[in-house]
């Protein structure tokens, strides 16, 4: 019996701290579309590029990585926008970021590896036959702040 009203009060617990986030999101301001904003820092020698993405996310999707192209693609609720990666604006996600085009056929994605990650829900990466892709999914009410930071060795 105990059991069971711990578990009833932590399911009160998150919907609650749940709502409390979704209110404090509303009151800053922040539209209930996400954003994406990013930057990235380079090393030379054996170090790997090292890609950081930031993201208000009110819903799921994903970012195709090829050495070619990076692109989102949409799945639930609301696109992510106000895009940023690798320090410059990203407006048309269907697009390649034009840093990409410069940096990425020189880079191994099959060993990129997520060295940080901060979010409420989904950040993860899944590794393809052409790359990787980067899961970005919010799926409590409301939009929330996300933050991953990409390892991707370079080529030998």
């Amino acid at each position: 019996m105990n059991l069971l009203k711990i578990a009833i009060m932590l399911a009160v617990s998150f919907a609650v701290a749940g709502c409390a986030a979704n209110q404090s999101g509303v009151a800053s301001g922040r539209p209930g579309a996400g954003k994406i904003t990013g930057t990235s820092a380079g090393y030379d020698g054996v170090n790997p590029k090292l890609l950081k993405i930031t993201a208000y996310v009110d819903g799921s999707g994903r970012l195709i990585f090829t050495n070619q192209k990076v692109r989102y693609e949409h799945r639930n609720w609301e696109p992510p926008v106000d895009v940023s990666f690798g320090g410059e604006s990203w407006p048309n996600l269907a697009a390649t970021p034009a840093v990409w085009r410069m940096i990425g056929s020189q880079l191994n994605l099959r060993e990129a590896k997520i060295v940080s990650r901060k979010g409420r829900d989904i950040i993860a990466l899944e590794h393809t036959a052409e790359g990787f892709d980067l899961y970005l999914g919010d799926s409590p009410n409301g939009g929330a702040d996300y933050e991953v930071t990409i390892a991707i060795p370079r080529m030998k």
